[in-house]
């Protein structure tokens, strides 16, 4: 027997921000990434694997975010806190700013007009980050995308069947967001 096991959330990360930015592309600039666990993990992976030239990571507790930086090889640093004067992507990870935790509080003036600012959360789809970056004019993907771009590759293999993810499916498993 074999035993054989993948995670999707790289995949449903970087779906999500091909249809929820337009034009991006992992090669246009570095990331700053906020956040050093599972999902940090696979997003970060992924975007290194898409040819991001420059990943940052920013994690509260520094270990975790150096362990992580070893482990993904590449051109990954670790810092105590963002310098987003040229990201291209920030994207957090955290559950800062998720329904019942404290909202990510940080100053996204530095970022260059162009960056894309990206959460995984997605209770609420309209982060305190979001909104933040959206009233600086940047372009903002949330997490919705992410969790429904994640399941596709599942789906597939159980069903034979590739799901489309379009608005009317996104505009659904909103509308139920509030009811789980």
């Amino acid at each position: 027997g074999r035993i054989e096991g993948s995670n999707t959330d790289g995949f449903g990360f970087l779906e999500n921000l091909r249809a929820g930015a337009p034009g991006w592309r992992p090669e246009s600039g570095p990331a700053v990434l906020l956040g050093a666990g599972g999902a940090a993990r696979a997003i970060a992976a992924a975007l290194l694997d898409a040819g991001c030239p420059r990943l940052t990571l920013v994690n509260r507790t520094p270990a975790r975010a150096e362990a992580l930086a070893r482990a993904l090889g590449g051109p990954v640093s670790v810092a105590d806190r963002p310098a987003l004067e040229d990201a291209a992507l920030l994207v957090n990870t955290t559950s800062l700013g998720m329904a019942g935790h404290p909202p990510l509080e940080l100053d996204l003036s530095p970022l260059p007009a162009g960056a894309v600012v990206a959460d995984i959360v997605y209770v609420p789809l309209e982060t305190g980050l979001l909104a933040s970056a959206r009233a600086r004019g940047l372009r903002a993907v949330d997490g919705l995308g992410m969790l429904l771009h994640q399941a596709r590759p599942g789906f597939s293999a159980w069903f034979g069947v590739e799901p489309v993810v379009d608005q009317e499916l996104r505009d659904f498993v909103a509308a139920d967001i509030p009811r789980r």
